[in-house]
């Protein structure tokens, strides 16, 4: 037994490590079902690269070499499918499966129908080749691709083209193997074990690197995301609405509304803290409704206080969309809250040409919303134009703590 065994021999090991590998970051991350694939690419890894190491020792080997050309196929299904779940949301199985069900029928023809160890391998090489050229061109097509993607796609290619390769070379170099005799020590043989262990080893690493800057964009998502209802937290709301706000002309002005639950603190008082969460889960789906046509972005300011940045909409328009936000939620029913008990929103709104702070408008949006609080709440309070502090009711002003620029929450 030359050294190229040994290197057979270390396959499965390294397959069997990768593979749980993927296994334990998909049960870390059940959505990400791509990662699944990938390990039950190393499971089949792991199987064909067995059933290769003991088909050495056995004198009747064509089953077994089926089946571990079957697996190895299977290889490559695995990887590719992972890949096209990842960058297109889809398995694209309408198109892999009958390929993957065409080399296994291929395999029995030339397995044991027609015995031919040259056309069992290139059905198989063949097939997993198309296999990498459709994938590398579906992740091609997908959107913001990284080096990493590109990568993928490169080494797709490249191993496409090392499978068709490997037959021609072979071919050239030893003619048509005859018997799987021939097979062990043969070039055919040999680059097969180099090339999988280089091919397996380099997708491995592309497609760890794949997991951990996923894995890196959800923690930053999940820093900017408000964990009970899905909008942005006040972190993730400055940072999206003062970069629109940059795009903000007197010809394309934009409306911000701030809108806040009434009594609220009577909500978690009478039904508790969790009836309380609902409503302002509530309160985010109402205000998502109203504004699904629009590209707008809505925050989580703290508390039950919410706040929507609408570019491309004047002041009436934003209005409207207020009005149409305190009308919903007051018809909205809430669970765990009776239907005799309602729940209520006063909103703030006003509008801006983007010649100003993003927190000169919300300032402006809260003088408004403290306004529809005075005036007896479960309404909308409109500023057009910034307003002096005077024109406030007594009462809000002497509500309003200071909190440089930072919205306090409100009963």
């Amino acid at each position: 037994m030359d050294n190229s065994y040994l290197l057979l021999a270390t396959l499965p090991l390294v397959s069997a490590i990768l593979g749980v590998t993927f296994l334990f970051l998909w049960r870390r991350h059940r959505q990400s079902v791509h990662l699944l694939n990938w390990s039950l690419m190393y499971a089949c890894a792991v199987l064909g690269s067995s059933i290769g190491v003991a088909r050495l020792f056995l004198e009747n080997s064509a089953p077994f070499s089926f089946t571990a050309n079957a697996l190895l196929v299977g290889v490559a299904f695995f990887a590719v499918r992972g890949a096209t779940l990842r960058h297109a949301g889809r398995s694209g199985d309408a198109i892999m499966v009958p390929i993957y069900l065409a080399t296994i029928v291929g395999g029995v023809w030339f397995g044991f129908v027609e015995p031919s160890v040259i056309g069992r391998g290139t059905v198989s090489s063949v097939g997993a080749a198309a296999m990498f050229l459709i994938a590398a061109g579906t992740v091609w097509k997908a959107r913001d691709l990284d080096r990493v993607d590109q990568l993928v796609v490169l080494t797709f290619v490249l191993t496409a083209a090392t499978l068709i390769g490997r037959l021609v070379v072979s071919y050239l170099h030893e003619g048509p193997i005859q018997s799987e005799a021939e097979v062990m020590g043969s070039f055919w043989s040999v680059s097969l074990r180099v090339f999988s262990t280089l091919s397996w080893f380099a997708m491995a690493v592309l497609f760890l690197l794949q997991a951990t800057k996923d894995l890196m964009k959800d923690l930053a998502a999940q820093s900017l995301t408000d964990p009970l209802t899905g909008v942005y937290n006040r972190r993730g709301f400055f940072a999206v609405a003062e970069r629109l706000m940059r795009d903000t002309t007197p010809a394309a002005p934009a409306a911000l509304l701030i809108c806040d639950i009434d009594h609220f603190k009577g909500v978690n008082d009478t039904f508790g803290h969790r009836v309380g969460d609902t409503v302002i889960q509530g309160l985010a789906e109402v205000m998502q409704e109203a504004a699904k046509d629009l590209d707008c972005t809505i925050g989580r300011l703290g508390g039950e206080e919410f706040v929507a940045f609408l570019p491309a909409t004047n002041f009436g328009q934003g209005r409207a969309i207020a009005e149409d936000i305190c009308k919903s939620f007051t018809m909205r029913l809430h669970v765990g809250i009776p239907p005799p008990h309602i729940i209520t929103v006063s909103i703030g709104v006003t509008g801006t040409s983007g010649d100003e702070s993003l927190d000169a408008v919300i300032e402006r949006a809260d003088r408004a919303l403290y306004r529809a609080k005075g005036e007896g709440r479960n309404r909308v309070a409109g500023a057009a134009l910034p307003f002096p502090a005077d024109d406030l009711p007594r009462a809000a002003t002497t509500r309003r703590q200071p909190t440089d620029s930072k919205i306090a929450g409100r009963r």
